[in-house]
């Protein structure tokens, strides 16, 4: 009958190898559509993210395209840089008061930074129209109170407010109404908007690029050498709008003609987080892993089996097996000394200690010497009955 644990193993392990296929062939689909990662993120290739509008911009070569996904500080200089943070909700318009620093930095130092809002297609909660308070900051358990400081306002800090204004619905959906453009620029006479939202209280130093009837909903300013662009609606940077209604004019005007374009996903929750694998890539160690990979593999091997040969079975049956320590001496004697010489053996050893014997006197040991000889010139000697002759000799009394 034929063993089958060879075929069970074997079948364990193509089972195991297709699960491991299809998961990670699952996970390849899913980020390859980008629908793991959230609403208007660069990486996200359906509908709802902004990944046509990145490659895009990375396939005409004018400028250097890549995603931010460290913390503020990280960010560089603002000189010939624009910054986009896409799908920001409304009630995020705060920063810390190192952020405001690092942003208020980078924007006055030439950069062009660009936000546009989640749309809201209805009444957010806790909605609040106008300038809006201070958010507080989130509360660190680590820090005491006195080092806890309020959230900076950037719609007080950048002088605008918002307001609601309700859009019309057609049987379950929300219908876009029309945003029309007030600059004289070479931009798209009008947009399709998908937000309630409208920005109010306006400074005197805000255009006004698009509005929705006499209530702006794109509005740009200069803000030292850099510049600032709010939208409160993203649907013309996403996938869905670059097939229906792509505005060529208007995503090249948001770039700014910058040599650096920078998509922020920080905002969105997708941050790099340094670890083992990332440190391993960025210093080219994968010789290094695969070598310990290799080290262990030999560990585990030379664990489950020997490198030394088994005994073969003819050998094995020559050997005496005992348990005490005379059974081993014995074994030991059978293996080293042949029968023949034996006696030989034994009488060099006892000459080695018979002088501290008192009853081998001289005569004793010349008997015993010439009864040997005799014994090596027989050809069949008799290697007991010359033992017991010995014996004799040495037990005689005097």
């Amino acid at each position: 009958m034929l063993n089958r644990r060879p075929v069970l193993l074997l079948a364990l392990f193509v089972l195991l190898g297709a699960f491991g296929g299809g998961l990670v062939q699952l996970f390849k689909l899913r980020f390859a559509a980008g629908d793991v990662y959230p609403a208007y993120s660069s990486l996200r290739g359906d509908p709802l993210g902004c990944r046509v509008y990145f490659d895009s911009l990375e396939q005409l070569g004018n400028a250097r395209v890549r995603r931010h996904m460290q913390s503020i500080d990280k960010l560089p200089g603002g000189r010939a840089t624009t910054l986009f943070v896409f799908g920001l909700p409304w009630s995020e318009m705060s920063a810390e008061p190192d952020e405001y620093k690092v942003l208020e930095g980078f924007v006055r130092d030439g950069g062009r930074l660009v936000v546009t809002l989640y749309p809201e297609l209805g009444k957010p909660r806790s909605f609040t129209s106008g300038l809006g308070t201070n958010r507080p900051a989130f509360k660190n358990p680590l820090l005491d109170d006195d080092e806890r400081h309020p959230a900076v306002n950037l719609r007080e800090k950048w002088a605008f407010g918002f307001d609601y204004i309700p859009t019309t619905r057609d049987s379950r959906l929300f219908s876009p109404v029309a945003a029309t453009r007030v600059e004289s620029e070479a931009l798209p006479e009008s947009l399709s908007w998908h937000s309630a939202l409208v920005f109010t209280n306006l400074e005197a130093n805000w255009r006004v690029i698009y509005a929705r009837g006499t209530n702006p909903v794109m509005i740009s300013r200069p803000h030292g050498s850099g510049s600032i662009v709010l939208a409160t609606d993203s649907f013309f940077v996403s996938n869905e709008a670059m097939r229906q209604e792509r505005s060529a004019d208007l995503l090249a005007w948001l770039a700014g003609g910058a040599s650096d374009i920078l998509f922020d996903e920080t905002h969105l929750g997708v941050q790099e987080r340094p670890g083992i694998a990332q440190l391993a890539r960025r210093y080219k160690l994968h010789g290094g892993i695969i070598a310990l990979l290799a080290l262990a593999a030999l560990f585990l091997w030379k664990s489950s089996m020997s490198f030394i040969p088994r005994t073969s079975e003819s050998a094995a049956a020559t050997a005496v097996l005992g348990r005490e320590s005379a059974a081993g001496f014995e074994n030991l004697l059978r293996r080293s000394i042949a029968p023949k010489d034996l006696l030989q053996a034994s009488l060099d050893e006892w000459h080695k200690t018979a002088r501290l014997d008192a009853r081998c006197a001289p005569q004793r040991r010349e008997k015993i010497r010439a009864l040997v000889d005799a014994f090596n010139a027989v050809e069949k000697p008799n290697t007991v009955e010359t033992y017991r002759e010995i014996a004799r000799i040495l037990n005689r009394k005097k």
